[in-house]
């Protein structure tokens, strides 16, 4: 399949595989989020269980991009979860923890982490890579974290 237009050829293939490690670490996140919210116990605040859920509706938002970004490159996504598992980046929770607080400062520390790597991404992005098109979407990326960041501090 060739590329679509505005994609630079020869970076096509790296950049489809860090869109893909990307939408691994979505997705982790997705899931914790979704998982947070499901198992509050019914002494949180009804804003707090809005919270996570307007949290993992927007994580789907951006998973859905990302895909659209692999997409636009000519490559399909391998999105199953023992390739997402493979290419995530953050630490998966066995442990139930129907705490809100240890829950928040959870998912709060992999935004952070998340944020680190998306910032590595974009500067390979715009500077290896000359896809300054991509690097700008994932600052974009970036930002969109930074204000779930900040929704998930009001609680701690």
């Amino acid at each position: 399949m060739e590329p679509i237009l505005g994609v630079i050829e020869r970076n096509s293939v790296k950049t489809a595989q860090a869109l893909n490690v990307v939408l691994a670490d979505e997705f982790l996140l997705y899931t914790k989020t979704r998982n947070v919210h499901s198992n509050l116990d019914k002494n949180d605040l009804h804003r707090k269980i809005m919270l996570f859920k307007a949290q993992y509706e927007e994580l789907e938002i951006i998973m859905d991009s990302i895909a659209e970004r692999i997409h636009s490159t000519g490559y399909n996504i391998p999105a199953t979860l023992e390739v997402f598992l493979e290419l995530e980046h953050l630490a998966e929770q066995y442990e139930l923890k129907n705490d809100g607080m240890e829950a928040i400062a959870d998912l709060l520390e992999d935004h952070e982490s998340l944020i680190i790597r998306l910032q590595k991404k974009a500067a390979y992005f715009g500077n290896e890579l000359q896809e300054s098109g991509v690097g700008r979407y994932i600052i974009q990326l970036i930002e969109m974290h930074q204000n779930m960041i900040g929704s998930l501090k009001i609680y701690l």
